[in-house]
C-alpha cells in the first residue's frame, strides 16, 4: 500500500488565514516608500482574483515565481528574491496552522505498518516551503516526498499532476502496484474527482458533509479519527492485493 495525502485541511488545519498578515511585513520592507498599505492590499486582492482564474484553467499561480514579480511591475524596484525560508515564513504568517486532529497518531501508526507516505498539494507555495511548515508541526518525517502545484504548474484535479505523483511513488516502491495506491483528501472537486480520474482509490474526509454528486467510487469518513480504521479495513478486505498475512487484524 502507498498513501498520498492532500495537505490543507487533510493533514494540516488552517486556524487563521489572512494574506494581509504576511503582506504587511513585506510592504514595510520593500514598498513602504512606494505605496500605502491599503493600496498594496487592494492590489493583492486583484491578484487573488487572477489566481482564481488560473485555477479555473487548471493552472497554478505561484507566489514566488508568478506573484512577487507583479508587485515589482506595479510599484517599481527589483523583483523580491525570496529564499525558501522567507517563503515559508510568509506562508506561516498568512496561515496559522496546526496538525489536523488525530493525524500525528495516524501517521505514526501507518509508519509502524511500513506504509510509504507522500503529499500532493494544491498550493501557491513551493514544496520546500510546505515541508518547512510540516517540520514545524513535527510530521515532516513521515513523508518520503512532497509535491506542490506551485512547482508543477498544474492543480488538482489535473490528471497530469496525479500521474506525476503516482509514477514517482511507484518508482520509489517497485514492489507496489497502481491499485495499491490510496489518495486521502478532503475536497470533492479536486481530491475525489482527481483521484478517480487517475484510477486510484480515494478516502474522502468529508468535513463539510458534501454530496457525492457524481456517484464516484470513494471511501467516505467524517473526520480524521476514522482514518486508521478505514485504511486497515481496506487492507483486510484486500489481502490478495496487499499480500497481508492471514493473521492480519484491525
Amino acid at each position: 500500500m502507498i498513501l498520498i495525502f492532500d495537505y490543507f485541511e487533510t493533514i494540516a488545519l488552517t486556524k487563521v488565514m489572512d494574506f494581509n498578515l504576511g503582506l504587511k511585513p513585506l510592504w514595510e520592507k520593500y514598498y513602504k516608500d512606494k505605496c500605502t498599505f491599503e493600496e498594496i492590499s487592494a492590489f493583492g486582492e486583484e491578484l487573488y482574483v487572477k489566481l482564481q482564474e488560473f485555477h479555473k484553467k487548471g493552472l497554478e499561480y505561484a507566489f514566488v515565481k508568478d506573484e512577487l514579480p507583479e508587485y515589482a511591475l506595479k510599484y517599481g524596484g527589483d523583483v523580491i528574491n525570496m529564499t525558501v525560508e522567507e517563503e515559508a515564513e510568509f506562508l506561516m504568517l498568512c496561515n496559522v496552522m496546526e496538525n489536523m486532529p488525530y493525524i500525528p497518531e495516524a501517521l505514526e501508526e501507518f509508519n509502524k505498518m511500513g506504509i510509504p507516505m507522500y503529499v500532493l498539494s494544491n498550493s501557491g507555495f513551493t514544496a520546500e516551503a510546505l515541508a518547512i511548515l510540516l517540520e514545524r508541526l513535527g510530521i515532516r518525517k513521515y513523508f518520503k516526498q512532497i509535491w506542490s502545484s506551485a512547482d508543477y504548474g498544474k492543480v488538482k484535479p489535473s490528471r497530469d499532476f496525479f500521474e506525476m505523483a503516482i509514477e514517482h511513488a511507484l518508482s520509489d516502491n517497485p514492489a507496489e502496484k497502481r491499485e495499491n495506491i490510496i489518495f486521502v483528501g478532503d475536497t470533492y472537486n479536486t481530491d475525489v474527482k482527481g483521484a478517480n480520474d487517475a484510477g486510484i482509490d480515494v478516502i474522502w474526509i468529508n468535513h463539510k458533509d458534501e454530496k457525492n454528486t457524481d456517484n464516484l467510487s470513494v471511501h467516505t469518513i467524517r473526520n480524521t479519527s476514522e482514518l486508521v480504521g478505514v485504511v486497515k479495513m481496506m487492507m483486510k478486505d484486500r489481502k490478495d492485493i496487499f499480500n497481508l498475512p492471514d493473521e492480519f487484524t484491525i
